[in-house]
């Protein structure tokens, strides 16, 4: 539906392995904040792939904004936990939908995500990962298997975007889990490109700050669908279609 959760499928194959949909089986704060991080926004492009279209996140007061540039996608998605609140918004034919009561499932996805994004503390990254992973191991693996380990080799300072990093390599010491390299922005302390032998994802020119309140809420001139009201057309499509036959 959208380009723009690019950077959670990246993040996450970086800090899992390449194995992002392990990111399901995390559990999410529910009712808490999305990001507890330093409020910020940043445009997200995969420097391999300078083609495809730019996305944009906005992190601020526990709330999360994605969105895609590409004008043949939807829009954005808007996540705010904290009031029960997910929003899909769609540009082209000004409208939201607000699917709070996927808020919970939605938050459980991106939580983990995000706390690899942000690794705690100015040290190694990796002993964040290991504390996210290890209580649901069991969910990521089959128990005849070793729980997920994350060792991080340091590779020095190294600046992205003009902005002074420490850049890691990161390497899953499961057989076969894969390694990669990530920057740590030094002063907001989140990944600000990441790599591995599939994917690329590099944060460009990042505003510090807080995030105006417009930019979590629907333009008031938008409509307003229900999931109700979307089921229905979708199951009347589908009586059309068999009654065409």
């Amino acid at each position: 539906m959208f380009t723009s959760p690019r950077i959670a499928r990246l993040v996450a194959a970086v800090a899992l392995g390449a194995t992002p949909l392990v990111a399901a089986c995390f559990g999410g704060e529910v009712g808490g904040p999305i990001w507890t991080g330093p409020p910020f926004s940043a445009d997200v492009v995969d420097p391999q792939h300078p083609e495809q279209s730019t996305s944009h996140i906005y992190l601020s007061d526990g709330k999360l904004r994605v969105e895609s540039t590409d004008t043949s996608q939807l829009g954005a998605l808007v996540l705010d936990p904290a009031h029960g609140t997910t929003l899909i918004v769609n540009d082209r034919k000004k409208e939201y939908l607000d699917a709070g009561m996927f808020t919970s499932l939605v938050t459980a996805t991106f939580g983990p995500v995000l706390r690899f994004f942000r690794p705690a503390g100015s040290g190694d990254p990796c002993t964040q990962w290991n504390t996210t992973t290890a209580p649901f191991a069991t969910f990521a693996h089959n128990k005849s298997e070793a729980p997920p380990h994350f060792t991080c080799k340091s590779l020095g300072s190294e600046s992205v975007d003009g902005r002074p990093a420490h850049k890691w390599q990161w390497t899953n010491d499961a057989q076969d889990g894969g390694t990669g390299t990530v920057w740590v922005d030094d002063k907001l302390q989140v990944v600000t490109k990441a790599m591995d032998k599939d994917d690329a994802m590099e944060l460009r020119n990042i505003k510090e700050g807080t995030v105006p309140a417009s930019m979590f809420t629907p333009p008031a001139s938008y409509k307003k669908l229900s999931v109700a009201s979307i089921m229905g057309s979708m199951m009347n499509g589908s009586k059309d279609g068999q009654g065409s036959h």
